[in-house]
């Protein structure tokens, strides 16, 4: 057994270092760690990580602000508790540098600043609502009614923000400004994950159930595209472009990329083969990921190996595998580089 341990850490050493010298993204990744309660902050280019931010309940989701200089992280809670509290801290030094509890509402999940980085949105699954807080005191300025159940995750996209609400099997378009009410519109069963196209006219969701990704147009709820053949669609992206759909598919053990425009799977990149290459087992469960801003990269939460798996979108592989804590899932990144790297 331990002839085995060596053998595979010593794969996965040579396997890391042949691929650290090609070109490839800079900046900080911001890593949930739920099953130790962390945030860590990763320096992309060396793998270091350079700071580990405590956290109170099961870290779920990590929010970055457009300067990339601040992240806020939802504390979402387990079998201890339901969570209502959101730590906020410096990209640049890992401190924390304020926390809050939103008073009344529990189960705290997605997040993102809102423009000006002075405002965050939150989902609250327990109530089907989206929250805008402030950063620095943690008041409500608005709640957002979603028109759904368990509401998970959010994306934005233009003067809108879609929601996935798990329990109703919906996708819901939320009006920022609050002046029109919200639209629900069914798009499979267990609908946890969700994106948006950058201008908001197309919402994205996964069926866990079902295995399905549905794309809906924001207006009237009209299906665009129906895309079978995965297992379950747990978390998407649409890179910045707007061309490419990014799913992953943990019990599939990929990253899945669809063609938006013709509501066609195009690529699927194979991050079991990718992990057992570096010597870290088959089933790696990719979970939680962001794209980097060029949407060149994908940075993607192997929670059953507690790693980060680096993905070139473009030649459709992983090249590198990065350290993380215990079971990672929600994950935000920076450009901005800190702590002396």
């Amino acid at each position: 057994m331990r002839m085995r341990c060596a053998g595979a850490a010593l794969a996965a050493m040579v396997w890391a270092q042949s691929l650290a010298a090609q070109d490839g993204p800079v900046g900080t990744l911001l890593v949930a760690n739920m099953d130790d309660d962390s945030v860590w902050l990763v320096d992309i280019e060396t793998g270091l990580r350079r700071a580990t931010v405590p956290t109170r309940i099961a870290p779920h989701e990590v929010a970055v602000s457009a300067d990339g200089r601040t992240a806020a992280v939802t504390n979402y809670g387990d079998e201890r508790g339901p969570g209502n509290l959101v730590q906020v801290f410096d990209v640049t030094s890992g401190d924390v540098i304020g926390e809050f509890e939103v008073e009344g509402y529990q189960r705290l999940h997605g997040a993102a600043f809102l423009p000006g980085d002075s405002l965050l949105i939150l989902t609250s699954e327990r109530t089907g609502e989206l929250l805008v807080v402030g950063l620095h005191d943690g008041g409500i300025r608005r709640t957002l009614p979603t028109g759904g159940q368990a509401t998970h995750m959010l994306a934005l996209g233009g003067e809108w923000v879609y929601a996935a609400n798990i329990t109703s099997g919906t996708v819901s378009r939320i009006d920022l400004s609050g002046r029109s009410a919200a639209r629900a519109w069914p798009a499979g069963t267990r609908t946890e994950g969700v994106a948006a196209t950058p201008d908001g006219l197309e919402g994205w969701t996964g069926s866990m159930d079902g295995g399905t990704v549905v794309g809906v147009r924001g207006e009237d709820g009209e299906v665009v595209a129906t895309i079978e053949g995965l297992q379950v669609p747990y978390r998407l992206a649409v890179t910045p472009d707007g061309a490419t759909v990014v799913v992953s598919d943990p019990e599939a053990h990929e990253l899945v990329l669809i063609d938006r425009a013709s509501g066609t799977l195009s690529a699927r990149v194979d991050v079991a083969a990718a992990s057992a290459e570096a010597g870290l087992g088959g089933e790696p469960s990719p979970q939680g990921f962001v794209l980097s801003r060029d949407g060149r990269w994908a940075f993607v939460s192997a929670k059953a190996i507690n790693r980060v798996a680096v993905v070139d979108l473009a030649g459709w592989r992983v090249v590198r595998f990065l350290e993380a804590g215990v079971g990672p899932d929600g994950i935000g990144f920076s450009p901005v580089r800190g702590g002396g790297a």
